[in-house]
Parts: structure tokens; C-alpha cells; sequence
């Protein structure tokens, strides 16, 4: 458990459940809240947070991850059964053995629309942030496949955009 102070003054505890292992974000009067990601944040600026029905909350840190849709979601990489590895998947010369350990341990998963979302047929993309081996930040984006499967499309070095979220991810999970 870790404290957020917001902007107004409000103090927020953050609970962390021991098997699904989501937060809920609880004010001293029980109202409760959701982080909110924005990759335009910059790194001074302080974190959103939003508020939600308390009800809504508890059953969403209780339900399996599957179940969640468009979220934040964090710590459910064993979901996936298979991986498959695209041509682009190494294309920044880092190693599928590095991109697995960062697959395997990741801090955080952020589900992204595709670049071109008008196009027919895109793939949702999920952004995993997570550290390989040796502790370097990487990002890993890739899309689900058929029988709980997994394409790896794209892995480098973790960019500025995500870098916030990182922190922000690798704060809370202390």
C-alpha cells in the first residue's frame, strides 16, 4: 500500500490485491478512483486520477483479466500461450530472448488503437513496458492472436512517450 497526494489536497490510498494484483485507489471517505494515462502528460506534471463508483472498482480489480476491456492492465502476460515473432519484431536489434524476459516480467500493459485506425481489419496493439534481463527498459508492442496467442510486431528501447507511464507503473508497484 502506497499514498497519492492529488492536486486539491485529496490523500488516496492505493490497495493492492494479492491475487489479481490491481489496485484500488481509496480516499479517507471511501470514494474511489482510476488512474488516468495520457501520453501527451509531461513528466512534471502531476498524475490524473478520476473518479468512479465504488462498486465498479471492487468488481473490476476482482475480475479476471480476459474480462477487462480497453484499460490499463497490468501483470497479465501469462495469458498468452503462444508468441509469434514478426519480421519488424527485431528489427532495433533486440533479441527475442531479451523481448520474452520482457514479455514474461512486465510491469504494465496499455491497449493502443493501431496508427492507421480507419484502415479494415487493424489489430488492437498492446504496449508491454517491462525490463529485460539485465534491468534496461524496454517497450514491446504486439497483437492478439487466435488460441490465446501472441504477435510480436515491434521492440526497442523504451521511448519518451511511454517513459511517464513507466514511472508512474514502477512507483506503484514498489
Amino acid at each position: 500500500m502506497h499514498e497519492i497526494e492529488l492536486e486539491g489536497g485529496c490523500r488516496l490510498h492505493a490497495y493492492k490485491h494479492h491475487r489479481t494484483r490491481r489496485y484500488l485507489h481509496l480516499d479517507h471517505g471511501g470514494r474511489a478512483f482510476v488512474f488516468v494515462w495520457k501520453e501527451s502528460r509531461e513528466d512534471w506534471e502531476l498524475s490524473e486520477y478520476e473518479e468512479v463508483d465504488p462498486q465498479w472498482l471492487l468488481d473490476l480489480a476482482l475480475e479476471r483479466p480476459e474480462e477487462r476491456a480497453r484499460l490499463f492492465r497490468q501483470n497479465i502476460a501469462a495469458e498468452f500461450k503462444r508468441i509469434r515473432w514478426a519480421r519488424s519484431a527485431t528489427k532495433h536489434r533486440i533479441s527475442k530472448k531479451r523481448i520474452r524476459h520482457a514479455l514474461e516480467h512486465c510491469r504494465a500493459i496499455l491497449e493502443q488503437d493501431p496508427p492507421d485506425a480507419a484502415r479494415l481489419g487493424a489489430e488492437l496493439r498492446l504496449v508491454f513496458l517491462g525490463e529485460d534481463a539485465a534491468g534496461s527498459p524496454l517497450e514491446v508492442i504486439a497483437v492478439e492472436t487466435e488460441l490465446e496467442g501472441l504477435m510480436v510486431i515491434h521492440a526497442m528501447e523504451l521511448r519518451p512517450r511511454y517513459r511517464s507511464a513507466y514511472r508512474e507503473v514502477r512507483r506503484c508497484n514498489r
